[in-house]
């Protein structure tokens, strides 16, 4: 998978696909537009039970839909009352509401 970049409610995100030492799949979402000026974000990974091959066309890829639903999860959580951009980036605004037409 190539990468991409989506939006999710103004918020910019790079997906990246990559394979951990032990062999499982996993993504990484670099939040463009998010805290500390740009360089957060997050990976999700197959749990251990999911191993999938060093294969290019490995049906244990997850789709690029369900890829967004995971960084509209994060957003919805970051920015839950009490939850970590709350509490680790209490300067941080979103995008939504800085006025950014990305999306």
């Amino acid at each position: 998978m190539d990468d991409f970049e989506v939006s999710v409610d103004h918020e910019l995100f790079r997906i990246s696909e990559r394979y951990q030492p032990d062999g499982r799949l996993s993504y990484d979402f670099s939040w463009l537009n998010g805290p500390a000026d740009g360089t957060y974000g997050f990976t999700i990974a197959r749990s251990v039970g999911e191993a999938a091959p060093n294969d290019p066309d490995s049906a244990s890829r997850i789709s690029e839909e369900a890829l967004v639903e995971e960084a509209r999860v994060f957003i919805d959580s970051f920015y839950a009352a009490g939850s970590i951009g709350e509490e680790d980036f209490p300067d941080h605004i979103p995008a939504r509401t800085r006025g950014n037409s990305d999306e």
